[in-house]
């Protein structure tokens, strides 16, 4: 990894989550996605571009070393670039929060108290439980919408 970061705008508790699994700044996994995906949209800075600065509520993200596209050279990534980061990572955080609390709640647990669990596991603030619960509760509704019922089905006994 090289030591030039970008600075990217996440969701709070995403962003919390991010750091907690990938550290700070963000170093994903060499030849993963992410890095791919950095990768994609490495530009040589431009003249009149000013270097990213780090900000309250912006996360870094390191650039990962490649011998084709060199830091210290192409570390410009356009607001469009950084976007299209930002939804990569949501779309990870998403798969891993829905994967994760639809095993958690299949035992009939309560969904809040599955979030605080959850949460605490990936180093997120219990405050945003309820935003977490509701995250899960639209993407259920949605598969369901597209007639797909990933849930526990309890089978129902016949009594005599």
């Amino acid at each position: 990894m090289s030591k030039v970061v970008i600075y990217v705008e996440l969701k709070p508790f995403i962003a919390q989550w991010a750091v907690y699994h990938y550290g700070s700044p963000i170093k994903f996994p060499p030849q993963s996605v992410g890095n791919a995906r950095i990768m994609s949209v490495l530009k040589k800075r431009p003249l009149d571009a000013a270097p990213d600065v780090e900000k309250d509520g912006l996360t870094p993200i390191s650039i990962p070393y490649s011998k084709q596209k060199d830091p210290d050279v192409w570390n410009y990534v356009s607001e469009n670039g950084k976007r299209f980061i930002v939804q990569y990572i949501d779309a990870v955080f998403r798969d891993n929060m829905y994967m994760e609390l639809n095993e958690m709640c299949q035992d009939e647990s309560k969904i809040q108290t599955a979030c605080y669990a959850w949460c605490e596991m990936h180093g997120i603030s219990i405050d945003y439980a309820d935003t977490i619960r509701q995250r899960f509760y639209r993407e259920r509704r949605y598969q369901l919408d597209c007639g797909v019922d990933l849930r526990r089905k309890k089978r129902v006994k016949n009594e005599k």
